[in-house]
């Protein structure tokens, strides 16, 4: 054996490699290409049997759009902010995609045989790279049809005939049918496919540079609440007139600003620059993909590993239709975060469960603030209801939909416990009491920010119907409940009857994911609604009393399944 201190030459296994495999996934490519094929063609009949009357719908819009209205210019006043509102939002959802997947990752088959051998990273990972940001650019084109669609249907792609006395102008622009709405559309497109390239570069060099995932982590609530305050402006310019300097800015805040103007342009509106808006999007957009194509050789094989084992847990999640093993496989993706927040534990030990989800909502602060945000929302629409002089159930029905979201958000515990039933063994709880013992945090939490404010409302209004909120909390939680003590997914809900209008399984499954939510959703709806929409108090004091019976009922149920999940 002879030593030498001089630097062993690896040779490059590079493309024998690839040529070894691609000629091994010769046959399962084939397979591959005809699984692709048949899914296309599945997707292509449903939504020709089931969606070609919207398709047909949109044909004679196209031909056809719906006349501008008086409401038309309040919407073009609102268009600046309310697309730079959506595309800073997409572009935070498309950036944070690179901390649990990113438009770098490889199979767990080439991750377990291919990342610890001498093969070029590069040549295996850039690749991928430019197919995802290819397959981002037409997602992104494809969803620029959307806020298109939106502005039309809400009459700006009305010819000058459709106009009306409403006034088919705005800035001195005019909208022009058919053409009109193919330019509007065409201007979407292009500043979204735009706009999910950046952000498919921004993403690439974040995967590629793990410091920089703590500093997105903290930047996510500011792009939130900047979003937040563009989609309040976007109301005030539905609502009233705010000084046209806001639009402006709103337009020229930043990447997500430049990618509205081409559409608030080709709709009508004032944005005469925006050719130098696409053009700096366009440059930033093709500087960003070449720069994280460069980095993509270095992408680290940790993150390359961990980015494989969670798509891995999530296809078969998916697959298996189990969306609480999604939420945790892309739970577990993160990063471990160090705990700051800490709470005294308690003296008592019935207070234990109590201490317990304290602790845990003041450690997931994004947890807290997005029910918040929620709950906020909820009340607002709420009030506008209450305003309004029409029938308010869809308003209220809305307003309860997002508290439900909002409770459930805040039942993390016990989702936990429902989970593995082990982990409660040390409490001094019976396992059906659970229900109970965790729907306290929720309601607190929900009652003082629901209740603050309804009561403020209803002092300042002196009207006491918004006192329908303090039953409307608990029913929510405790529907919540429900839906986090039904257990695993039962497979024999694939197995439906066969009926004149189909197989049943497809209702028995939506049933059983929303259950929860049709079981407090629905029937509070109708009571809030009808004790809003006048101002009888009886109708209030019906609600308030029918909802209190729904609320302990949904409480015994969701304990009742407790206990079967627990003997089970």
């Amino acid at each position: 054996m002879t030593a030498t201190r001089d630097a062993i030459a690896v040779p490059d296994s590079t493309q024998p490699a690839i040529a070894l495999l691609r000629e091994l996934r010769r046959g399962h490519g084939k397979k591959q290409a005809a699984s692709v094929a048949y899914w296309v063609y599945l997707v292509a009949f449903l939504v020709l049997v089931y969606g070609g009357s919207v398709i047909a719908a949109a044909v004679r819009a196209l031909r056809h759009p719906p006349a501008a209205t008086a409401q038309t210019p309040h919407v073009l006043q609102a268009a600046p902010a309310g697309l730079a509102a959506l595309a800073l939002i997409v572009l935070v959802v498309l950036a944070r995609d690179a901390l649990w997947r990113g438009p770098v990752t490889l199979p767990q088959a080439a991750v377990d045989w291919l990342l610890g051998t001498p093969v070029d990273r590069g040549a295996l990972l850039r690749p991928r790279f430019r197919l995802s940001a290819a397959l981002a650019i037409l997602a992104g084109a494809a969803a620029g049809i959307v806020p298109a669609a939106a502005l039309v249907a809400l009459g700006l792609g009305a010819g000058n005939g459709g106009a009306g006395n409403h006034g088919a102008s705005y800035h001195g622009a005019r909208y022009h049918g058919a053409s009109g709405v193919l330019r509007l559309t065409g201007a979407s497109m292009l500043s979204m496919a735009l706009l999910f390239a950046f952000a498919t570069g921004v993403a690439g060099l974040i995967e590629r540079y793990p410091a920089s995932w703590p500093w997105l982590r903290r930047v996510t609530p500011v792009a939130v609440a900047v979003a937040a305050a563009f989609a309040g402006l976007a109301t005030w310019a539905m609502l009233g007139r705010p000084p046209a300097v806001l639009a402006d800015i709103a337009l020229w805040s930043g990447p997500w600003g430049w990618a509205g103007q081409a559409t608030v342009a080709a709709a009508g509106g004032a944005a005469p620059l925006w050719p130098l808006a696409i053009g700096a999007l366009g440059l930033l957009a093709v500087a960003a993909l070449a720069r994280a194509h460069r980095a993509a050789a270095g992408v680290p094989g940790p993150a390359l590993r961990i980015r494989a084992a969670t798509l891995g847990a999530i296809s078969a999640a998916a697959f298996n239709m189990d969306t609480r093993s999604v939420a945790v496989a892309y739970s577990a993706a993160g990063a471990a975060r160090r705990a700051r927040f800490r709470l005294r534990p308690p003296r008592q030990r019935q207070l234990v469960l109590f201490w317990r989800d304290l602790l845990a909502l003041g450690r997931a602060p994004s947890r807290l603030v997005g029910a918040v945000a929620l709950t906020l929302l909820a009340v607002g629409l709420i009030a506008v209801a209450r305003r309004g002089g029409r029938d308010p159930l869809v308003p209220v029905a809305c307003a309860l939909a997002l508290g439900y979201l909002a409770a459930a958000w805040l039942c993390e515990g016990a989702r936990l416990d429902a989970d593995d039933t082990r982990r409660s063994v040390p409490l001094p709880f019976r396992f059906a009491s659970l229900a109970w013992w965790h729907a306290a945090v929720p309601c607190l939490v929900l009652l003082v920010v629901a209740g603050v404010p309804g009561a403020a409302l209803c002092l300042a209004a002196g009207d006491p119907r918004l006192l329908v909120l303090l039953v409307a909390v608990p029913v929510l939680i405790g529907g919540a409940m429900v839906n986090v003590f039904r257990g695993q997914y039962p497979p024999d809900l694939f197995s439906g009857v066969d009926t004149p209008f189909g197989n049943t399984a497809a209702v028995r499954i939506v049933f059983w994911y929303a259950w929860g939510p049709i079981l407090a959703v629905a029937p509070m709806a109708v009571l809030a609604s009808s004790a809003i929409g006048t101002p009888d108090p009886a109708a209030l004091a019906r609600a308030l009393v029918i909802g209190a019976a729904l609320a302990a009922a949904f409480g015994a149920y969701a304990a009742r399944r407790a206990g079967r999940l627990r003997a089970g």
